[in-house]
């Protein structure tokens, strides 16, 4: 649940996120501010500057020119941002302007949050996303601490995003603790892969004992699953303890 609102806040604020006019506004305040003709200098310095920052090349261009790639450099990288969400919430992005996405992606967004609050049993009426966000946030926090506590870690004066950090380094931290007892190595692995590991390293022992118990049986393994084998000694022990209670 944490991590599915955290990754809707990161969405949010992509949408939330729109073209920069920047470049025209700070022109227009320089010229506002010095009316001269020596405020064209400046002016197209502070252009350069940030042409340069993007790796955008400035000679021989006058500053429209100048600002008009800054612009497009601009759109592009918000229709990249959009398209991106759009992917995480399963949005099409066939045929559709950025006004269209950004709608789309805040409708899907809202839809998902709406979801979270039901759960959590937040009310969502009359409430904006951004709203509907903080009061998410706030329901979420005695989670949170709940969770924090049982890991031995304080929250005293940490804001979620603090606390989060703290909880997945001791949690991660934990996980290691159990790998290094069941023998697995940890090294360079996220707990993702540790997880996966232990998982493995667990089905593996698993195996091994019911292969063990098969040949004490007499049951072939050969070609067999583990929950195939199984299957069989759990027939073949049925068979013996009714044998028994027969004698």
């Amino acid at each position: 649940m944490l991590k599915k609102l955290t990754g809707l806040a990161l969405v949010g604020a992509i949408v939330l996120t729109v073209p920069i006019a920047a470049f025209a506004e700070n022109e227009q305040g320089a010229a506002a501010a010095a009316p001269t003709s020596k405020s064209t200098k400046p002016v197209k310095q502070l252009l350069q500057d940030k042409a340069q920052i993007f790796g955008i090349s400035t000679d021989g261009k006058t500053s429209e020119q100048i600002k008009a790639e800054l612009k497009a450099l601009n759109a592009a990288k918000h229709t990249e941002q959009l398209n991106k969400a759009a992917a995480k919430l399963g949005i099409s992005t066939d045929g559709k302007t950025a006004e269209q996405l950004k709608t789309d992606i805040q409708a899907a967004v809202q839809v998902k949050l709406r979801e979270k609050a039901t759960k959590l049993g937040v009310s969502a009426d009359g409430k904006t996303n951004k709203e509907l966000r903080a009061a998410l946030k706030a329901a979420v926090l005695p989670k949170l601490q709940e969770k924090a506590t049982k890991l031995g870690v304080t929250t005293d004066g940490k804001t979620n995003k603090e606390v989060r950090t703290e909880l997945q380094a001791a949690a991660l931290t934990k996980l290691q603790d159990k790998a290094t007892k069941a023998g697995v190595a940890t090294e360079g692995k996220a707990a993702k892969e540790i997880r996966a590991a232990l998982k493995a390293s667990k089905e593996s022992k698993r195996a091994e004992a019911v292969n063990k118990k098969a040949a004490k049986l007499g049951i072939s393994t050969e070609g067999k699953t583990s929950e195939q084998v199984f299957a069989e000694i759990e027939s073949a022990l049925k068979a013996k303890w009714e044998k028994q209670a027969q004698k």
